[in-house]
């Protein structure tokens, strides 16, 4: 389109008569601006502004002919998923057309322009549709520390200093709390004594005692052991002595340190724990993402998990990558599937050409969660982890559980 100024050429003090026309040019035919927003829940917003625009007939302005245009323009927003399809239509435009062919002056008389003359009328109706299909190319990278609460002080002393010691919670190792030492821990039945303070003896030394005399042919006397003594002297105690203990008491208990350890989890094992979100969820309302974090990882190669919920009380709306696995700069195979009728999601993270694995800790998937029914869903996790030589990991699985109201 043309747009022409005035300006004088002979410097300040004259009238401004020599024209400088200049033109702007437009777009013309389909112009579609869209401005995308991906939010950490994985739906995806657009900001749609359509406008379809046709060139139409000239106009003689001032002896000058001047384009004119047809315009049509929608502006709505969207909320899709990744790769949920919306169809946008409804840019009608009409054209009709009449036209009177005939003998000039004989079409103007009402009897003779129906035999002299003839008229056409012309509709013409076009229709603008558009399949929007939007794809996540790159979405937000959740870490641990987005979901790790921030302490900032109280009412009268705000700050970021984290935490006072009074409500700072023990720091835990990866292994689990620690526990007490095994010579700490008295035996059933048998008073503590601490360690630093040893029970005076009552009587002489053992060196200065004899043994006393027993007559030929009586029974041997049974062995005493003091209730303050360590479990350790019970078991040293000669098969003799444990065999000499009256059939009416029970055998002494065993040491510690000699208890099973099938139980307890190795101290080197890997954790692997859920983050369920702090307050209950609400029917219908927001999803809730709940975090797969991993804690004291060593060399890791492979992971494989199965979680499990209620499908009556959660619905699976998204499985996501964390980015444990592809740090460093790894190579990383993501596979998930969602069984929503049996209320199970497995999760495959394989890290490809790296003999080193991927160590320390972090984030291996996140799955945001919609409420569908109230009650109190479980989180049961499961799986099989191996090291970068393929061989198999150790690891503590740690459950949770949703509620709904």
């Amino acid at each position: 389109m043309p747009s022409t100024t005035f300006y004088n050429p002979y410097g300040s003090g004259n009238i401004a008569t020599t024209p400088l026309t200049s033109f702007t040019y437009k777009n013309v035919g389909v112009n579609l601006d869209i401005e995308p927003r991906v939010t950490y829940d994985g739906d995806i917003i657009l900001k749609v502004a359509l406008e379809i625009s046709a060139k139409g007939p000239d106009q003689n302005v001032a002896g000058q002919n001047l384009p004119s245009f047809f315009s049509r323009k929608v502006e709505t927003r969207l909320r899709l998923r990744d790769g949920e399809s919306n169809l946008l239509a409804g840019l009608l435009r009409e054209n009709e057309r009449k036209t009177l062919k005939g003998v000039p002056g004989i079409s103007s008389i009402p009897i003779l322009r129906d035999l002299f003359a003839s008229n056409d009328k012309e509709i013409v109706q076009t229709d603008i549709v558009m399949l929007l299909t939007p794809h996540i190319v790159r979405s937000h990278a959740l870490t641990q520390k987005d979901f790790s609460p921030v302490y900032v002080g109280t009412q009268g002393n705000l700050g970021l200093a984290g935490p006072p010691p009074l409500i700072q919670p023990p720091a835990e190792s990866p292994a689990g709390p620690a526990r007490p030492p095994a010579a700490q821990v008295p035996p059933a039945g048998a008073a503590f004594v601490p360690a630093a303070q040893p029970a005076p003896p009552s009587g002489p030394p053992a060196a200065a005692q004899k043994p006393p005399t027993v007559p030929a042919g009586a029974p041997a006397a049974p062995a005493v052991t003091p209730a303050g003594a360590p479990a350790a002297q019970a078991a040293a105690a000669p098969p003799a002595q444990q065999a000499a203990q009256p059939a009416g008491q029970p055998p002494a208990a065993p040491a510690a340190a000699a208890q099973p350890q099938a139980q307890q989890p190795p101290a080197d094992a890997v954790r692997i724990i859920l983050t369920p979100p702090g307050a209950p969820l609400m029917v219908a309302a927001q999803p809730a993402t709940v975090p797969i974090s991993v804690f004291g990882a060593s060399r890791l190669g492979t992971v494989t998990l199965s979680l499990r919920f209620d499908p009556k009380i959660l619905r699976v709306r998204l499985v996501q990558e964390g980015t444990f696995m592809s740090s460093g700069g790894g190579t990383v195979t993501f596979a998930q599937q969602v069984d929503a009728t049996g209320g199970r999601v497995d999760i495959t993270l394989t890290r490809t050409g790296d003999p080193a694995g991927v160590s320390g800790d972090g984030v291996l998937a996140s799955v945001v969660f919609d409420a569908i029914g109230s009650g109190v869903s479980p989180l049961a996790m499961g799986g099989v982890v191996t090291g970068a030589g393929g061989l198999p990991v150790p690891v503590n699985f740690g459950n949770a559980a949703i509620t709904v109201r």
